[in-house]
């Protein structure tokens, strides 16, 4: 089952701290990417509240997921993010049982998603 890691990490600071951390935390960011299963992985500012990173992963299964929590890259992370603030956090674990794409051939979005249409949703 793909697995998704959505949330945001709050960090006090001016409106350059959480910059700072993701562009310090870069290393730490590809090396995650370069694990097995990893399908996305990223760290962005908040575009309208810059104290909070808003953080998607995307691995390919449980057992993915579980191997990057022992990798040594993410202790490493751990580490670089603890060297800030952290205020507040939310991030949670999402399992999809399927994968779908949410535009259609011509461009516009789908009328049918995992067997549910519009008129289904009315």
């Amino acid at each position: 089952m793909r697995i998704i890691v959505a949330g945001w990490l709050r960090y006090a600071g001016d409106d350059k701290t959480c910059a700072a951390i993701i562009t310090g935390g870069a290393e730490h960011i590809l090396a995650a990417r370069e694990e097995q299963g990893c399908v996305a992985y990223t760290w962005a500012v908040d575009p309208i509240d810059p104290g909070v990173i808003q953080v998607y992963e995307e691995w390919e299964s449980e057992e993915d997921l579980l191997r990057h929590f022992v990798d040594p890259a993410y202790a490493k992370m751990r580490a670089h993010l603890e060297t800030y603030e952290l205020t507040g956090f939310g991030v949670r674990l999402y399992g999809t049982c399927g994968v779908e794409p949410v535009y259609g051939e011509d461009g516009w979005p789908r009328r049918e998603i995992f067997g549910v249409t519009l008129e289904d949703a009315a």
